[in-house]
């Protein structure tokens, strides 16, 4: 990087991170600073909610993915659109009504403090291990451009990030997420831009020549259990994926749980999706763009991106692609932070020892899930396979044990705290053994979790009877 690249990554620094510790100068409360008085616009909320969900992976991931492959993984996004219609209309109505703070008060209100502290333990393990990779994928090409090791790399960006966190709350998380999205949409398509210029006859060569090769399918084929991206194991796992994700994870209710009411959390996340999907066409093209500057070399997955930024990117135009890397950091970050504190606070210290439940103990936090993250991001620095593709298998992992919690709450028909539990805990073992020993594929654990635990739960409920 030149010193132009450096000036525009710490002219972006110094703008986020101011205009962040404004929005959130006024903190006064715990609850203010974690769910913003309620009082967020909603265009805001949904800029933030593709920000944290799409991240660094979205990034620096997707476009190895399409360098490897096709358009196969946009089903998913089809799939996140539907589960996101389900969720604004049958389940955040719900935590509006019994204006929860945590996502996890739902389960109490239904069954009791174990089952929500259960449910809030299993979002905490996921986060640090879903945003752990993350993480680490940021470090990547930080590493690459500055000599820096990966474990120092992490703590750059972590360090930035906790700043305005830990001092603004969720106020200023959704601010920074906003600008974030913004700044790397522009990346993207600066890039776009960019790669129509490196190869001759621009942008309708390289659609000639990634359409020659089958680079531009969407529908896919192939064994609908084994094969991740065949239509319909795309778009019923992206359905329930979503479903999970955005219905369940407290990583996103908790923003939504910002609006001003119920129908502007529900038109942020419609609104979310449609944008998701936008977000992964660009990134998917760009990854095709690189396919034919390169002349489909062989590189490693997660370095596609990576590469190209440093061997092909003009001075200034560099340092704001690594902007953009850092801005989907960033917000990814600063919202698992957030999220992590409010977690812990309301489904544990706020029930255990009232009197902790601080304003100073919520920010104390912040900085002690900052160093687990951070510590997390380091387990994954051996992977070879798509990061993106580890991270939602992660997720979905425990996502369907999850989900199941709220389906059998929805339900009138009344189950017992141990039901559910032993529900849920099969569905966790079951899952353990389904990734390990099988070869279905990775859209489907939610599902298939999911199944697990209503079986296991109906069938405990009867043996009770």
């Amino acid at each position: 990087m030149q010193s132009v690249d450096f000036i525009v990554l710490f002219g972006y620094l110094t703008i986020v991170s101011g205009v962040a510790l404004w929005a959130g100068r006024k903190q006064t409360t715990a609850r203010s600073f974690f769910l913003a008085e309620q009082n967020l616009p909603w265009w805001m909320i949904m800029l933030s909610v593709v920000a944290t969900e799409t991240s660094v992976l979205t990034f620096l991931s997707i476009p190895g993915v399409a360098y490897h492959g096709d358009f196969g993984f946009l089903q998913l996004a089809i799939g996140y659109v539907i589960g996101r219609w389900l969720v604004a209309h049958y389940l955040l109505p719900i935590y509006f009504e019994q204006g929860l703070e945590s996502t996890y008060e739902f389960l109490r209100n239904r069954w009791g403090e174990q089952v929500q502290r259960a449910g809030s333990l299993v979002f905490q393990l996921t986060r640090i291990l879903a945003d752990g990779v993350r993480l680490f994928m940021t470090a990547i090409p930080l590493a690459m451009i500055t000599g820096w090791s990966y474990p120092v790399s992490i703590a750059v960006i972590a360090s930035f990030t906790l700043v305005y966190t830990i001092l603004g709350g969720i106020r200023s998380v959704v601010w920074a997420d906003s600008i974030q999205f913004i700044i790397y949409l522009f990346g993207a398509i600066s890039t776009i831009y960019i790669l129509g210029g490196l190869i001759d006859g621009g942008w309708s060569a390289i659609i000639s020549t990634a359409s020659t090769e089958n680079k531009l399918l969407f529908f896919q084929g192939g064994h609908i259990v084994s094969h991740p991206y065949h239509f319909i194991t795309a778009v019923v796992g992206g359905m329930f994926l979503s479903l999970a994700s955005h219905g369940t994870d407290h990583l996103m209710v908790q923003r939504l749980m910002a609006a001003r009411d119920a129908s502007a959390g529900r038109k942020a996340l419609i609104g979310s999706g449609f944008m998701a999907f936008l977000q992964f066409a660009l990134f998917l093209l760009i990854g095709i763009g690189i396919w034919v500057h390169y002349g489909g070399k062989e590189i490693n997955s997660n370095e596609v991106f990576s590469s190209f930024i440093i061997a092909s990117l003009p001075a200034g135009v560099k340092g704001l692609i690594v902007a953009a890397i850092f801005s989907a950091a960033m917000s990814s970050l600063s919202s698992s932070i957030n999220a992590l504190a409010s977690s812990t606070m309301s489904d544990w210290v706020k029930r255990l020892a009232p009197s902790r439940y601080t304003l100073a103990n919520s920010r104390l936090l912040s900085l002690v899930w900052t160093i687990v993250l951070a510590g997390g991001a380091s387990l994954f620095t051996s992977a070879e396979g798509p990061l993106v593709e580890i991270a939602l298998a992660i997720a979905s992992f425990t996502y369907g044990g999850l989900l199941g919690f709220f389906i059998i709450g929805r339900i009138q028909t009344e189950f017992s705290a141990s039901a559910v539990l032993t529900g849920f805990l099969s569905s966790i073992v079951v899952m353990a053994a389904v990734v390990r020993l099988t070869t279905l594929a990775w859209p489907w654990y939610t599902l298939v979790g999911l199944i697990i635990m209503v079986v296991v739960s109906y069938g405990v409920r009867w043996f009770q009877k």
